[in-house]
């Protein structure tokens, strides 16, 4: 039997960490400057058409204000990004080091948009969709004639995002999860009614499908809705055994229609472990059904075989799919086992495959206590999630560049409401999250960041900075009258040279390896103490399956890319709306070395030839016919990069 944690809650967790805690400042700072009722448009415009409201009421309701543009707010997938926002604030509220005056403002704005949303559901009563909140645009008279045209139209098997219906389970997902998270992380007690009233006119819907039907649904995108239900469901649960009246009456169903999402002939499909079975399947189509998968198991240990998907699809995707920063996918895309090489382009590694494969992993950690999960979290934290933001804007990528010679392309403030601008929010308002996990015996810093957690009797703090020193300080102090009786179990991180050390008051402790941690008995730090971990650094090579020559460097946890300068920084479209990087800064990747026999050779001996700076994260290629100046991937936002490069020796 697996050993359980749980993931600390965001609120007890507080970040130290200063690039992480600029991230999050920017980032509700742009949160801020978005208009309420501009995201409220398409719901008050829905809730008036549900209602039979005219147009003159329907244009007051709306208060004058129009949907953002962009091709996605003002289009059929219009309200996924309020789903998103409302999940950011929710987060944001959670976070410590929110200050007096933006604190005000963030609980404000989000009590505005549930009290709204609220306001929506009201005018839904009396009617047969009572519950039904949605906030798509009505681009046809036939739309705005059955403001549920789409979710009938996906019925049918309809599916043309600009004539029929997008993906309109998927925006419900967003919005569901983001109801979710206001109760979750914020205590809102409106967002818990309006989630609950929503969920019960999901449940009328998914349980009045045929078999036929409910197949015909599960062929068009619908994000995580199996997911985002059961969460909803273990809400009402847990109050119900809280003795809490804020439970619905009926909430067992929601349990059941949640299962109506549960698509198990793919997860079939992927545990038969087939070759190429990923093979030109939409990456974040897929990657939320699986999360789906773990949460059944999640509120159901007895439903095992769930786990055995969740995970089997986990170890393919990382396995074959996976590049160096932990993102994956080509066009949003997965593509054939192992081919990766071949396909690095200027539209990898799509944000939301990467939001979406960190909350996987860490959960997956929970429920296993897996080692591999958390290695793997590190790793797509720093080097694909923290890499994502511009830390001037704080805005955020759709795709990041595994071709060498483009440079990061980030969405603006309210023009580009991209599926992972949604993401973007969510990621740099829950910083904290994942950081240490708990259960009755054992605590665990899973990733060493500047920070501190609070736990019922203790307080747990890490201080490090791995761009300036391989040391870790660590402190326990019990609350007054208490002591420390956790075992403590520090993750050894795969980047790892040599051997980890521990010193208590200077002088090296022998410690217990178990799993893949250092463990750290209670007994040791009971009445409170600090000790210090030593991490040894270095450079770490990796290539790809099908590029054995093709690598890319990590120095401890941070990938390295090449600076490249801004001469050739363009953008074209691509998709729908989205913007890409356009134009190479360099015209080839090859790297011819002079100073070995071999690529061998010169990859064994990468100490010698690729120096890093004192005191600096910069690092100077030599030994080829290249002069190129490696640095830290994540802070990478000003220029064109390069990760990966094909070496040649003469």
């Amino acid at each position: 039997m697996e050993k359980c944690f749980k993931i600390a809650d965001l609120g007890a967790v507080k970040i130290i960490d200063k690039y992480c805690r600029e991230a999050f400042d920017i980032e509700v700072k742009n949160l801020l400057l978005l208009d309420a009722d501009r995201l409220l448009a398409g719901f008050r415009e829905t809730a008036g058409l549900v209602a039979g409201l005219d147009v003159v009421d329907i244009e007051k309701l709306m208060k004058g204000k129009k949907r953002y543009g962009g091709s996605w707010e003002d289009g059929l997938i219009g309200g996924h990004t309020l789903g998103h926002y409302i999940t950011a604030l929710a987060q944001a509220l959670a976070n410590q080091t929110l200050t007096g005056d933006e604190r005000t403002a963030v609980s404000d704005r989000l009590d505005y948009i549930l009290e709204a949303l609220k306001e929506c559901q009201e005018l839904t009563k009396g009617t047969s969709e009572e519950g039904y909140i949605f906030g798509a645009a009505m681009p046809t008279r036939e739309f705005r004639d059955n403001p549920f045209l789409q979710f009938e139209n996906v019925e049918k098997g309809l599916s043309h995002p600009f004539l029929e219906a997008w993906v309109p389970w998927y925006t419900v997902h967003k919005i569901l999860t983001g109801l979710n998270a206001s109760y979750k992380f914020a205590g809102k007690e409106a967002g818990l009614e309006v989630a609950n009233d929503f969920g019960m006119w999901i449940v009328r819907r998914a349980l009045s499908w045929s078999e036929e039907v409910n197949r015909t649904v599960l062929s068009i995108e619908y994000g995580g809705m199996n997911d985002c239900l059961y969460e909803l469901y273990k809400i009402n649960k847990d109050l119900k055994q809280e003795g809490s009246s804020l439970y619905h009456p009926e909430f067992e169903k929601i349990k059941e229609a949640a299962h109506r999402f549960d698509e198990v002939p793919l997860y079939e499909k992927i545990l038969s472990g087939k070759e190429n079975v990923l093979n030109n399947v939409h990456a974040n189509t897929t990657i939320p059904k699986f999360v789906g998968a773990l949460a059944r198991y999640e509120i159901d240990h007895n439903e095992r075989k769930y786990l055995e998907y969740a995970e089997g699809f986990w170890d393919m995707v990382i396995s074959k799919h996976t590049y160096v920063t932990g993102g994956n996918s080509e066009d949003e895309h997965f593509g054939e086992d192992n081919i990766l090489d071949k396909e690095r382009t200027a539209v990898n590694n799509e944000t939301c495959n990467t939001y979406n494969m960190l909350k996987y992993s860490r959960r997956l950690f929970a429920q296993t206590g897996k080692k591999k999960y958390l290695d793997y979290a590190e790793r797509t934290f720093i080097n694909a999630i923290l890499a994502s933001q511009n830390h001037e804007t704080g805005f955020t990528t759709y795709f990041q560049a595994m071709a060498t010679g483009y440079q990061k392309v980030f969405n603006s403030l309210d023009g580009n409401f991209w599926c992972c601008t949604g993401t973007g929010y969510e990621n740099f308002t829950k910083l904290q999250d994942g950081l240490y996990f708990e259960n009755e015996k054992e605590l665990i810093v899973a990733l060493f960041l500047g920070s501190s957690y609070e736990g019922e009797d203790y307080t747990v703090s890490t201080e490090c900075d791995f761009t300036s020193s391989d040391e870790v300080t660590i402190s326990v102090t019990p609350k007054s009258g208490k002591v420390f009786d956790k075992d403590l179990l520090l993750r050894i991180p795969t980047w790892v040279i040599g051997k980890p050390v521990v010193m208590f008051h200077g002088e090296e402790e022998y410690v217990e390896e178990r799993d893949g941690f250092l463990v750290i008995p209670a007994k040791a730090v009971e009445n409170g103490g600090e000790f210090v971990l030593k991490l040894p650094m270095g450079i770490t090579c990796h290539n790809l399956q099908d590029g054995a020559d093709t690598y890319a460097f990590m120095y401890g946890p941070f990938v390295l890319s090449a600076r490249l300068g801004m001469a050739k920084m363009k953008t074209r479209g691509h998709g729908i709306a989205v913007v890409a990087a356009a134009e190479m800064a360099v015209d080839s990747d090859e790297i011819v070395i002079n100073a070995e026999k071999s690529v061998n050779d010169f990859i064994k001996n990468i100490d010698r030839y690729l120096i890093k700076r004192e005191g600096e994260m910069e690092f100077e290629l030599t030994g080829t016919d290249r002069k190129l100046i490696f640095t830290t991937h994540y802070n990478q936002y000003r220029e064109s990069y390069g990760i990966y490069w094909k070496y040649r020796a003469l």
